[in-house]
């Protein structure tokens, strides 16, 4: 027999030269061994020793070998029961086997053989059984840890993805505070110049010093800088009124119907300050009369991220920067193609370029998150697709479509 170190088997039996002679033979092979002359000793027996394996009578007086065999496998079905019995009933051997049994041996035993080679598969089964458990008890507290894992990183990610949504909105801010501050600049300097000028006439009106010349020269001033203020007013409000709309829609995330073509002019007007100083050139070709039933602020972050994306890694070093946006409506769906003349990108790049995380300028403040927020808006807040074609020196195409109205079903 295999390593019988530490075992122990408890055979159950009325007949004492059977018990005796099994007994014998498993001690031989250095079996610990416990006997019972009946069901009812036997139970106790295993109930106070946890026997590792039980050879069992099948007909004893009192409790027979169903009954014990019902009863440890109602309290540890990974214990192995030998039944062996004179009696030669098919049926009882069906019910024994439906009851647990892990073998069934005819008595008188003839070839002993037969026993351990009965022992030797149970103690076998029962190791790749316990051998099982264990693997799985390993897997489910690795599958736990790794689902405590993927809950803390998706925490992670949502967290990182907010913090880029609030930056880019604070990138937002700052770049249309500055814009504003050139017309109401112009505006107070030229208000506080017609100021000036309204004193100096007033001044001489009282003292009646007043010149038909002077008035017709307050005048023309009077006309010109308020028309100076009204220009660089109208151009700030102009600017607040597309800036105050694309932040909102880009800090909730409300579904209302807008034209796109009006709406897209907004998102550009307000994301000027961060290409007008270098020589880019924005070309946006779309039909006037697109309305949308979605989410506009998926469409002010898509292209923003979008475009710099083109700024910060596809125009680097490059002087002719050129990023066209062409814009289309067919049967229900609207194609957003969105290409720049930039560096393109390789195989690994291309592959690899909605994956959260991944981003060329690692340690240069690159969060690489902006392609897999443009990815995550476009397949799941709009219900479309997306696609990349691009090569190394041949700039790249987005290519999206989604659903003109989106529906809630």
């Amino acid at each position: 027999m295999d390593d019988t170190t530490g075992k122990k088997i408890l055979v159950i039996d009325d007949e004492v030269y059977i018990r005796d002679s099994v007994i014998g033979f498993l001690e031989d092979f250095g079996f610990e061994v416990i006997e019972a002359e009946n069901g009812k000793i036997g139970l106790e027996k295993f109930a106070n020793d946890q026997p590792d394996l039980i050879v069992c009578d099948l007909r004893m007086p009192e409790i027979d070998g169903l009954e014990v065999l019902a009863h440890v496998t109602q309290k540890n079905k990974n214990i192995p029961i030998i039944i062996v019995s004179g009696v030669g009933n098919i049926s009882d051997t069906v019910e024994a086997l439906r009851l647990g049994a892990w073998d069934y041996i005819i008595k008188p035993i003839q070839d002993m053989n037969v026993l351990s080679h009965a022992v030797n598969k149970a103690f076998e089964r029962k190791h790749f059984i316990e051998e099982k458990a264990g693997y799985q008890r390993e897997l489910e507290r690795a599958n736990k840890e790794l689902n405590l894992s993927l809950e803390a990183l998706e925490l992670t990610k949502d967290q990182l993805v907010q913090s880029a949504k609030m930056a880019a909105l604070g990138e937002l801010v700052a770049g249309v505070a500055h814009e504003i501050n050139t017309p109401v600049g112009v505006g107070v300097t030229a208000a506080s110049f017609l100021d000036g000028k309204t004193r100096e006439f007033h001044k001489m009106y009282k003292a009646g010093e007043l010149k038909r010349s002077e008035l017709e020269n307050y005048i023309t001033t009077v006309e010109e800088v308020s028309n100076s203020i009204l220009i660089n007013m109208e151009r700030a409000a102009e600017l607040i009124s597309s800036f105050k709309q694309v932040a909102v829609d880009q800090s909730s995330k409300n579904r209302r119907r807008f034209n796109l073509k009006e709406y897209m002019d907004e998102i550009l007007l307000s994301l000027r300050p961060r290409y007008k100083k270098s020589s880019h050139v924005v070309q946006v070709t779309c039909e006037p009369n697109i309305e949308l039933n979605s989410f506009p602020g998926a469409f002010s972050q898509i292209l923003s991220n979008l475009i710099m994306n083109s700024l910060v890694h596809g125009f680097k070093a490059l002087e002719n920067r050129a990023i066209d946006i062409d814009i289309t409506c067919k049967e229900g769906q609207v194609i957003f193609v969105y290409r720049d003349n930039g560096h393109g990108m390789d195989q690994q790049q291309r592959e690899k370029i909605f994956d959260p995380f991944f981003t060329t300028m690692r340690g240069k403040g690159g969060t690489g998150l902006g392609m897999s927020i443009v990815f995550n808006l476009v397949t799941q807040t709009l219900k479309g697709n997306i696609k990349l074609e691009t090569e190394v020196g041949q700039g790249v195409t987005f290519t999206m479509t989604f659903p003109r109205h989106w529906d809630d079903t």
